[in-house]
């Protein structure tokens, strides 16, 4: 299982743990360790915050840091996919020409709109959450965005009859979701009782709720989802749960 969850967190990241997987079959069943890959994540990030805090005075300078070191811990996969996803998305085409556009490596005009659009509220949040504060939201939000991956995945068919995404969805099962949240609240169970704020639960309907809505949203228009739409997902989940964090915990 730990090597299971190493080979997952090497494949959606870029920490160094086991080489990346070259066999697709090397990825079927790893789902169910993304939202602990999450937590892995999250950890990295909270420490990191801590280290720059000592250091650096100007908040705003320690949420670039944060922002890109998250970008660099994830390879941009997930933003890659957003990227993709909006540019097929808000074309206005019909359902085969928006899968066609989204699997074009080039990023068009949506794409980046949609990018730098995602960065910019991220990088806000980051810069006005209360320090305590923003470390629970580093702890949780990364888990539970990619358990909310792991949702659209199980709930959805595969929009392509090909593609790289597709293991992951003949891999996924819905009864594997309750057992991969155990990670996830277990670290936001002992987030609340370190930090004494029982508020902090909030993050996670703040995270979940909203990619859940964009998935079924883009369920409707695609009748399924890609490995773009799946970090789509990640994405605005972890931009809402921030953005929301911000709204409560902000200065």
């Amino acid at each position: 299982m730990i090597r299971r969850l190493l080979i997952a967190a090497s494949y959606v990241t870029t920490l160094p743990f086991l080489p990346r997987p070259e066999i697709e079959a090397d990825l079927w069943g790893l789902a169910k360790y993304l939202p602990a890959v999450g937590t892995i994540i999250g950890i990295t990030l909270a420490a990191l915050f801590f280290a720059f805090n000592l250091f650096i005075a100007q908040r705003l300078v320690v949420a670039a840091l944060i922002l890109v070191t998250w970008i660099l811990l994830t390879g941009a996969i997930h933003l890659d996919g957003l990227m993709d996803s909006a540019d097929g998305l808000l074309s206005h085409r019909s359902r085969e020409r928006m899968l066609e556009i989204m699997k074009d490596s080039r990023v068009g005009n949506y794409g980046v709109i949609a990018g730098v659009c995602l960065l910019l509220c991220k990088f806000s949040a980051l810069s006005c959450i209360n320090s305590q504060e923003l470390v629970a939201a580093l702890l949780m939000i990364p888990a539970w965005a990619r358990w909310t991956e792991m949702q659209t995945i199980a709930a959805y068919p595969y929009a392509r009859e090909e593609g790289m995404g597709k293991i992951w969805k003949l891999s996924t099962r819905s009864d594997q979701l309750l057992p991969a949240a155990i990670v996830p609240a277990a670290v936001a169970i002992a987030v609340v009782l370190f930090f004494h704020n029982w508020r902090l639960m909030t993050l996670i309907p703040m995270t979940v709720l909203p990619g859940m809505a964009l998935a079924f949203w883009i369920n409707a228009i695609l009748k399924g989802h890609t490995g773009d739409t799946y970090g789509s997902v990640v994405e605005f989940s972890e931009m809402s749960g921030l953005v929301g964090a911000a709204i409560l915990f902000g200065t």
